[in-house]
C-alpha cells in the first residue's frame, strides 16, 4: 500500500476515504499520535512484527474494538504523561475476544503466541455476559494481566483469522490473489463471524469487498469496510512502521 502524499491535510484525506469507501472513517490515530501514547506504538509494532501483520492494521482492528476509548482515551491510564502499560485489559469489552479462553477455540490460535505465553500467567479465564439476538449468552473470554499481554492475544487471533481466510479462498478455488484491502476486510470479516464470511466465500466464489448493499452499521459488512477506510486514514498520519 502506498503511503498518502502529506500534502493533504487530514480532514481532506478523511473525505477522500469516507467518499472511496462510502462509510465514516473514525480517527484513531488521534489514540497514539502524541509522546505520551508511544507505549501503545511500541507494543503493536513488536506483536505485529511477530505475526506478520502491519502494524498500523493492528492497531486498527484493537482500537476500532474498543482499546480507545476504554484504556487510550482514559486520563487514569496514564502516569507522568505516560501511557501505563502494566493494568489489567478485559478482553471482552476492551478487545472483543469473546472467546479467547474457550477450550475449542484457544488451541486453534495457540501457536500465533508467544512460546511463554500461558493461562495464569498472561491471562485468566473470565465468563462474560453478552446480550444477542436470540438473549443473553455467557462466553468464555480472558482479562489479561497487562496491554502487551492484551496486545498478543488480539494478535494471535487476527494471524489466526487472516490465515483462515487464505485457506478457504484456495478451498474454494478463487484464484484471484487479494488485494491488501480485501486481505484487511476478510480478516476482519473472519474475526467477527467465521462462518459467514466462510459462506459467503464458498456462495459468491469472490473476493470482492463491496459484495453488500446494506447500509447499516451494525452490519459486519459495513464494520468490517469502515476498519479498512480507517485504517488507510491512519496511513496518514505517519505513525507506524507500515
Amino acid at each position: 500500500m502506498d503511503q498518502p502524499k502529506k500534502s493533504k491535510s487530514k480532514l481532506q484525506r478523511k473525505a477522500e476515504l469516507a467518499k472511496e469507501y462510502n462509510v465514516y472513517v473514525s480517527a484513531y490515530g488521534g489514540y497514539a499520535n502524541e509522546e505520551k501514547e508511544r507505549p501503545i506504538v511500541d507494543i503493536v509494532e513488536k506483536v505485529a512484527a511477530r505475526v506478520s501483520l502491519k502494524p498500523s492494521y493492528l492497531y486498527t482492528i484493537a482500537v476500532g474494538e474498543g482499546l480507545g476509548e476504554l484504556y487510550l482515551d482514559l486520563d487514569h491510564n496514564y502516569k507522568n504523561n505516560k501511557l501505563l502499560t502494566d493494568k489489567k485489559i478485559n478482553g471482552f469489552q476492551t478487545l472483543g475476544l469473546d472467546f479467547f479462553s474457550s477450550p475449542k477455540e484457544y488451541p486453534r490460535f495457540k501457536k500465533y503466541l508467544p512460546k511463554d505465553y500461558n493461562i495464569h500467567d498472561e491471562y485468566e479465564p473470565y465468563l462474560a455476559e453478552r446480550n444477542e439476538r436470540n438473549g443473553k449468552e455467557i462466553v468464555p473470554s480472558a482479562i489479561f494481566k497487562d496491554l502487551e499481554s492484551s496486545i498478543e492475544a488480539i494478535g494471535a487471533v487476527l494471524a489466526h483469522r487472516r490465515d483462515l481466510f487464505i485457506k478457504y479462498r484456495k478451498d474454494y478455488a478463487i484464484i484471484k490473489n487479494p488485494t491488501e484491502d480485501e486481505t484487511a476486510y476478510w480478516t476482519y470479516y473472519f474475526y467477527q463471524a467465521e462462518d459467514d464470511a466462510r459462506r459467503l466465500l464458498r456462495d459468491n466464489k469472490s473476493l470482492n469487498i463491496f459484495h453488500s448493499k446494506t447500509k447499516s452499521r451494525k452490519s459486519i459488512h459495513i464494520k468490517a469496510l469502515e476498519r479498512v477506510a480507517s485504517w488507510h486514514y491512519i496511513l496518514h498520519y505517519n505513525i507506524f512502521s507500515s
